[in-house]
């Protein structure tokens, strides 16, 4: 459990300095439209956008894949966190302070200890950094690196003595914690423990809160081995989810709808000085599927910047499945044989480099060109073998009918037809895609033009999100017009009569509204949210409330709620017309007599709301 204090009080602060359109906007690229703000969804792979976020009400909405509710939802749906999490990482982002009941717990206390201890190992290392003279201020001047670059970026200096970081921290930290942290190496006969980090440029591996986390120490001196040494696995430093650079590179990716994927750090540094300021990387290791989803989060388009050597274009290959499944439109800028980016830099100049990126291939022409299934003097087998490996890559491609554009290109270039590429389709040979998309009428199971494609955006938010069957669409506009706000909420609360309502939702979410506070003419929604538990209700309400629909008038509301009276009405007129023949049968004078007027006293009444 959480020891925050998340009261009412705090929770209203947090209302009033969160920007929603900001949050949101650092994972998913919204244009102004109207009012409100539009952008692909980030929860789900569409090529249209179809969600909508309006500042003013402080609620998102995508009317595709029915994800919506307010910012703090948006945290917990887009970084998994619970609900004291999503609120301390806003509080934490917009300055807002939040009490604490209790002490925290073990694990809490923990974490806070190691985030604090990386954070002095990092002042620590860039104050060495500073110092006149050094290995590591030498190397940099050497590659054309200014000092304040590497200041801006977080990167350091690890001097080559054996204690220096536990020597310069002063003991302010358990020589235990340092260990956990990574900072310092346990000895492996007797006592004690040493630094990790000797005698290497260090950069700085920050969490997606900008928190230093870890540590990439590339080696000053040729018999340094590993040439690049990360921090290990820590309770704060999970390598597969991270990205180096990731919160200094958000703002220009944001910028220039696209993202640069480097290899290592190094890599990064020379584009960034190449004026590439929208590069990130995987610190040396192969893109992982959870590093994929973040690139998704950011940019609709991902430029691979790797190695030029076999083992860059190998790992390019690999990057490209894991992007590929998250729906993003992938480019692969071509370097030298055997050439970094950082080689490319000093040798051709930044603007070189630059460019490299901004003429960079879409990923097919690449791959055919680097595997080169036409090649005149392979063997048959060989060339098989080519074209299987470009079909695997493919194979990541969720939507079917853009993998199976794909293939015929492929089909251009290999002078293999379309439907021999496609029964040997990866997906289709598992039976996945028969599982998923049904049965196909096209040769080779081509995809059809009906039925539903593998990977389509659920139903939320497009049929009934509530239990108790489809709304009707009188009791679904009254809750709109109660969203809406304004002048009419004070007429619709006088002329609303619960048991005219028949959908039990619509019922809830009411009697929720008069609960939180939605009597006056501007509606709380986040106050609302927080009073829901099911994401049905939420999706129900942030759409309905986003949705476009007409000014209601004064005439709208009360012809709204004659409506209502009748089909109510009519729902008793049945009623009473069914107990007249059971009385009938039961030959029940009184009963039948009373029974007949009121039918009769209905019947007035329907007929007054008809006119």
């Amino acid at each position: 459990m959480s020891d925050l204090d998340i009261n009412d009080n705090v929770l209203a602060e947090l209302r009033a300095v969160t920007d929603i359109v900001e949050v949101i906007g650092e994972h998913t690229r919204l244009k102004k439209a109207g009012r409100s703000w539009k952008g692909l969804c980030p929860f789900h792979n569409e090529r249209t956008p179809s969600f909508t976020v309006d500042r003013d009400k402080g609620l998102y909405h995508c009317f595709g894949c029915g994800a919506g509710g307010d910012v703090i939802h948006f945290l917990r749906q887009v970084d998994r966190l619970d609900f004291p999490e999503a609120v301390e990482a806003l509080a934490s982002r917009f300055g807002v302070a939040i009490p604490r009941r209790v002490s925290r717990g073990p694990r809490d206390e923990l974490r806070e200890k190691l985030l604090g201890a990386v954070a002095a190992a990092q002042r620590f290392y860039a104050a060495e950094l500073a110092k006149p003279g050094n290995r590591a201020a030498t190397y940099l001047e050497e590659r054309g690196v200014p000092g304040s670059v590497a200041k801006a970026l977080g990167v350091g200096y690890a001097p080559a003595g054996w204690e220096t970081l536990a020597k310069g921290l002063g003991g302010a930290w358990p020589e235990a914690l340092l260990v956990e942290a990574g900072l310092l190496q346990p000895r492996s006969e007797g006592r004690g423990a040493y630094d990790r980090f000797r005698n290497r440029l260090v950069f700085t591996i920050r969490d997606d809160r900008g928190r230093p986390v870890g540590f990439s120490g590339r080696a000053l001196s040729p018999e340094d081995e590993p040439k690049y040494l990360n921090s290990p696995e820590s309770p704060i430093f999970v390598k597969k989810r991270l990205l180096y650079a990731l919160t200094d590179a958000r703002e220009a990716i944001r910028r220039r709808e696209r993202t640069v994927l480097a290899e290592g750090c190094f890599d990064h540094l020379a584009l960034y000085l190449s004026g590439v300021e929208e590069t990130v990387a995987s610190m040396g290791t192969a893109l992982t599927p959870e590093q994929a989803g973040k690139l998704k989060k950011l940019a609709p388009r991902v430029v691979l910047c790797y190695d030029g050597d076999s083992a860059g274009v190998n790992a390019a290959r690999a990057a490209l499945s894991h992007l590929l499944a998250q729906g993003l439109e992938v480019a692969v800028a071509r370097l030298p044989v055997d050439e970094d980016p950082d080689d490319v830099r000093r040798r051709e100049g930044p603007e070189a480099l630059a460019a490299r990126i901004g003429e960079a291939p879409g990923y097919l022409p690449w791959l055919l060109e680097e595997l080169n299934p036409g090649e005149a003097r392979i063997s048959a087998e060989e060339r098989k073998d080519r074209i299987r490996a470009i079909l695997e890559t493919l194979s990541a491609i969720p939507d079917r009918i853009l993998r199976y554009e794909e293939y015929r290109r492929v089909s251009q270039d290999v002078g293999v037809p379309v439907e021999v590429l496609w029964s040997a389709d990866p997906v289709n040979r598992s039976g996945a895609a028969a599982r998923h998309a049904g049965a196909s009428g096209s040769i080779g199971g081509s995809p059809s033009t009906t039925g539903t494609l593998p990977g389509a955006p659920g139903t939320l938010g497009n049929g009934s999100v509530l239990s108790g069957g489809e709304i009707p669409a009188a009791e679904r506009r009254l809750l709109q017009l109660l969203l809406r706000g304004g002048e009419h909420i004070s007429l619709i609360k006088g002329q609303l009569r619960t048991e005219h309502l028949t959908h039990p939702g619509v019922k809830g979410l009411i009697e929720t509204f008069e609960k939180s506070g939605g009597e006056s003419g501007t509606v709380d929604f986040h106050r609302y949210l927080a009073h829901l538990g099911e994401p049905s209700e939420i999706s129900l309400v942030s759409r309905l409330a986003l949705e476009e629909s007409p000014e209601p008038t004064r005439e709208e509301v009360l012809r709204l709620f004659r409506r209502l009276e009748k089909k109510h009405l009519e729902r008793e007129q049945a009623t009473v017309q069914e107990a007249i023949r059971r009385a009938e049968a039961a030959d029940q004078g009184d009963e039948l007599s009373r029974l007949l007027e009121r039918k009769q006293t209905i019947g007035k009444r329907i007929v007054e709301l008809g006119r």
